[in-house]
This record gives C-alpha cells, structure tokens and sequence, in this order.
C-alpha cells in the first residue's frame, strides 16, 4: 500500500505509541483505514493531525478538548478556549514557582546548604499566616467549613504546611505549662495572596508577635502513641532554650512541621517552633 503506514511504523516515526494513535482515534480525532486482517494503517498526511494533538496535549488540554477543538474548529470559540487553558497554565506557573522557593528553602539552597545547623533559634518577628484548625487532643473538630477549607487548600501543597498549635496556661517556660494541642493546616501570608488561595470563616489569620523560633533538622525517635512524649519532644529544647534566657511566654505556641516522615520509629524532622515571648 503506497504512502501507506503500520501503525507501528507510523507511530515511531512520530515519537508517540501505538497507545497515543489509538486513543486519539477513541474521540474520531484519527481514521486509519482497518484492513480485514485487522491491521491499521495510516496516511502520510495524517501526521500533520497527530502533530497537533501532541501540541495540543502538551499544553494541558484533554483528549475530549482536542478532539472538540479539531473537529469542530468552525464551530467553537478558539480564541476564548486559548485564553482560558492560557489562564490555567498562569495559575500552574504560580504554584510551581512557590513551590520551587518553598523546596530551596527546605534543601538549604535559599540560604546556603553550608552552615546550616541541627538546631538553631533567633528572636524575630515571624511572617503572618493563614491557619486553619482541624484537630484538638487527637480528635477532628470537622465542620463543613473545615472540610472545604482542607480540600481546596489540599491542591497548594507543599506550601500549606502541617500546623500545631498549643494552648498556654501561663507564661512560664515549661512543658508543664502547656494546654491543650490543636492541629491544623497553614500558608504563609505573603505566598497565599500571591496564590489567591481559598478562604472561607474558618480560615484565621495569624500575625504572629515577637517570637523565639526555633528550627530542628534532625532524626529523633517519636511516639505518636502518647501525646504527652510527643509535645516533649517538640517544645522541651526550645521552652528550655526561653528558660535559660529568662524569657516568659506570651501566648499560644505554634509548631509547624517542614518534613516529618513517620513510617518508621525513627524519623527525620524538619519543624519550627515559634514561641511568643516578653523578657
């Protein structure tokens, strides 16, 4: 059969599958002529199609838009269906691009990997941030505002990072002083915004006063069994660290876990502890 192509042969001189031809012949996008062996076969100029759909898929649309799109040409509004995929990638370049600066920060690049400590602390002002509070003493507290609020914000990971937040029963710097534990979800202001990420009324936003912050990278052994050891194990160094400064507690403490693989008994924790404190 002259100009006539397998659909192996024709496949592979596109750089696609025999996969990609068929599935694309599913939505009426391709027509190869079925010889009654059952053999496909492809015309030359049936390139120029699978070309487009290639092009096409590459930017982000579906095989249903596709075939809408090269089908029907004449009958949809292409220049609107460009600018709303366009619109689309926008908002995927918004978020890779947070998500890159959120992973530089994590792997040490932003600062330099060089110098970086297990532990560290400063005294400074953190960054407000928007917090949603899901969980008290190890219970979901859910509501149907909590549940949207969780789903919509589930597509900004890594950026909306696990929260804890601890109630405080005094100001002095001892575990023994710390009240119940809440859990949430949050996202630093600043990126939020720039992300226009969904708020509804359980979103809250915090803006945080002076605070010791205290950062960890380390592998500690953690038991998730017993809320009492786990709080030890996140506020004991850095409300020791206020007490060996004679720093009073000011407020709720905050604990945001970075990386926190808890598969095994022991695991590598990336978290930071903001402590309010007033000296």
């Amino acid at each position: 059969m002259s100009g006539q192509y397998k659909i192996g042969e024709f496949a592979k001189n596109l750089g696609v599958s025999a996969g990609f031809l068929k599935h694309h012949e599913k939505y009426g996008l391709l027509k190869p002529y079925v010889a009654e062996s059952g053999y496909r076969y492809y015309e030359f100029h049936q390139a120029m199609l699978v070309v487009q759909c290639i092009r096409l898929q590459n930017m982000g649309f579906t095989s249903k838009e596709i075939a809408e799109l090269l089908n029907r040409t004449a009958s949809v509004d292409v220049e609107t269906l460009f600018e709303e995929k366009r619109e689309a990638i926008a908002e995927k370049y918004r978020l890779y691009r947070e998500m890159l600066r959120y992973m530089d920060e994590l792997s040490g690049r932003e600062n330099g990997a060089e110098g970086r400590m297990e532990e560290d602390w400063s005294i400074l002002r953190p960054e407000p941030f928007y917090y949603v509070e899901n969980a008290c003493d190890g219970r979901f507290t859910g509501s149907e505002g909590l549940y949207e609020a969780a789903f919509k914000w589930n597509e900004y990971m890594p950026m909306v990072e696990t929260c804890s937040r601890f109630e405080r029963m005094d100001s002095r710097p001892g575990t023994e002083s710390v009240g119940r534990w809440h859990m949430g979800l949050r996202i630093v202001k600043a990126v939020a915004d720039r992300l226009e990420i969904f708020s509804n009324e359980e979103v809250r936003l915090v803006e945080p006063k002076k605070c010791l912050v205290y950062h960890v990278r380390e592998r500690r052994k953690r038991n998730l069994g017993s809320p009492e050891s786990a709080v030890r194990a996140i506020l004991e160094k850095p409300l020791g660290i206020c007490a060996d400064h004679g720093f009073g507690v000011e407020g709720d403490i905050f604990s945001v876990q970075r990386f926190c693989s808890t598969a095994q008994d022991e695991n590598y924790m990336e978290e930071m502890v903001m402590i309010p404190v007033e000296r």
